[in-house]
């Protein structure tokens, strides 16, 4: 989204949270999204989430060597002080100085953890860094805000060492810049007040992925990860969709793990606006192509 664009949304990023955080509607919204005022309790939420736990064992995977790690964005810290705790080397950018959501905030968690990161005030699309600098490149919910996606991915490959792992998790999919992404930005009531949301279609994501040299290791779909699933477990996804009315239909006559293999079935086919998908790609060690 453009500057001139954000400019005609009232709030803040900062003002739009305190808001939702103050709504008690929107409560479970807020603590899902680990944006509560409680800073240190979303960090411990987190760093024991089953989402965490999954992108450790990709990262753990595809570099179990790295050591130096790029976050972006940084948000409110939630994931830098989960990888500086696990013993990482954190770089993390984040271009808001919020106290609460940005710079301010990931400093306080640090603190109160005893660990350490370098924090960087910059964009996705213009990165301080210098050539390989980085094992890996984690990117939770951060492609999808980019205002130019290649240029922001390019930055990754770039500032990545050789065989250096891109993760970018959790980043919404649609189907198209009219209805599609409408639907979307409607459905999203933090967009109504700061206007900061946004979403790319699958072939935008592939493309400034392997455009700029990087190698697509994995595309991971909704429902096919701990990391999508977030804010349900395999367990209480199980749940939704045996109390669903088709599901308390189809056990009348249905086993229980027919009918969850039924729902996940029909979910996986499902093409909401916004779904989340996420990537793993590898920087090779020929020159990449020219972006």
């Amino acid at each position: 989204m453009t500057d001139r664009a954000r400019q005609s949304f009232k709030y803040s990023w900062e003002e739009a949270v305190d808001l939702l955080r103050h709504d008690p509607d929107h409560r479970q919204l807020i603590f899902d999204a680990y944006l509560t005022s409680n800073l240190e309790d979303n960090c411990a939420r987190f760093q024991i989430s089953e989402e965490f736990q999954e992108t450790m064992r990709i990262v753990r995977f595809y570099r179990p060597d790295a050591r130096d790690l790029l976050d972006i964005p940084g948000g409110n810290g939630i994931a830098t002080r989960a990888f500086a705790s696990a013993g990482f080397k954190v770089t993390v950018v984040e271009p808001d100085a919020s106290p609460s959501v940005g710079r301010g905030a990931i400093r306080y968690v640090l603190d109160q953890a005893s660990v350490d990161a370098r924090i960087v005030d910059a964009r996705g699309e213009s990165l301080p860094f210098p050539e390989s600098s980085f094992d890996v490149v984690y990117v939770r919910q951060g492609l999808h805000h980019a205002a130019n996606l290649s240029k922001m991915v390019s930055e990754c490959q770039r500032v990545l060492r050789p065989d250096g792992l891109l993760l970018a998790c959790r980043e919404h999919v649609v189907d198209d810049h009219g209805p599609s992404l409408k639907a979307f930005l409607d459905s999203q009531v933090d967009h109504q007040l700061y206007g900061g949301e946004n979403a790319f279609t699958l072939e935008e994501y592939r493309s400034a992925i392997r455009d700029c040299g990087l190698i697509l290791r994995e595309e991971i779909p909704p429902y096919d990860s701990p990391i999508n699933l977030h804010p349900n477990t395999k367990d209480t996804l199980s749940q939704k969709i045996l109390d669903s009315k088709p599901g308390r239909m189809l056990r009348v006559a249905l086993p229980r793990h027919w009918v969850i293999s039924i729902g996940l079935w029909r979910l996986r086919r499902s093409r909401k606006p916004g779904r989340a998908y996420s990537f793993v790609a590898l920087k090779g060690r020929s020159p990449p192509p020219r972006c």
